[in-house]
């Protein structure tokens, strides 16, 4: 691939993420990290793009942060809302899957209040810390490898400890859905998280704000078939809704 055609697909990811980690583009690129770490200072030279520490995001965005704690202040009161939307779903006694991801933070931090005995299965460490103070939750941990920058485990130990419990319900923090090419992501490391948590769950349901409709990452995780219910914000555009629920898909969100 091309220098050019290089620079292209990394601004066409940036417009569909918003962030990117340097290990992804390595990935995605087929080339080095170093050849990736060139390619982005290059970019910002040219002012097409941001550093921050361990990737990338567009160029109106400041570069004193890394691309994880980006995406988590992005659309921050947005992922709030439905996060409060998301403790609807909930019972107290059950067990509940967290994939990592800045929407399942905030769901985090929402059922932490809300609840007082569940059981919790997470590969997002971040996630994790919200329930340290809480006792009657049974916080499980799956074995795996650490991305530093996600603060996430991945690996096949990780997906084979996650299948091998019966959850009620899971919530999955995506990055795009789109009716053509239902839910695609970024994080390479998070896919086949997302697809084990959704295989051991009774009930699939998408957290995603507003900002994530009609939108396509660059790595499918599944057809909108295999999820039963999408959770998002009042902001939401009601032609989208009208659009995804004349296609048999539930799109849920607090009505003002």
């Amino acid at each position: 691939m091309l220098q050019e055609e290089r620079y292209k697909k990394i601004q066409d990811i940036l417009k569909q993420n918003e962030s990117v980690k340097v290990t992804e583009l390595v990935q995605v690129l087929n080339v080095s990290i170093d050849t990736v770490r060139r390619d982005l200072e290059n970019m910002e030279g040219k002012k097409l793009l941001k550093r921050v520490h361990g990737g990338a995001v567009p160029a109106a965005d400041h570069g004193d942060r890394n691309a994880f704690f980006y995406r988590e202040n992005k659309n921050k009161d947005k992922k709030i809302e439905l996060a409060q939307l998301a403790c609807e779903y909930v019972s107290e006694g059950q067990a509940i899957a967290l994939n990592a991801g800045t929407t399942n933070l905030e769901i985090a931090k929402k059922l932490s209040e809300n609840f007082e005995r569940l059981t919790i299965i997470s590969n997002g460490l971040r996630i994790i810390e919200h329930f340290s103070h809480k006792p009657g939750f049974t916080v499980i941990v799956p074995g795996g490898i650490l991305d530093h920058e996600e603060n996430a485990l991945y690996g096949k130990k990780c997906e084979e400890d996650i299948t091998g419990y019966n959850i009620d319900q899971v919530f999955i923090s995506i990055n795009a859905i789109s009716v053509d090419k239902g839910l695609t992501d970024f994080r390479i490391h998070e896919i086949d998280i997302m697809k084990a948590m959704m295989s051991s769950a009774r009930q699939k349901i998408v957290a995603a704000d507003s900002s994530k409709f009609e939108k396509v990452s660059y790595m499918n995780v599944c057809p909108l078939s295999h999820i039963d219910t999408i959770i998002t914000d009042s902001t939401i555009n009601k032609d989208i809704v009208k659009m995804y629920r004349d296609t048999g898909i539930q799109v849920v969100y607090k009505h003002s």
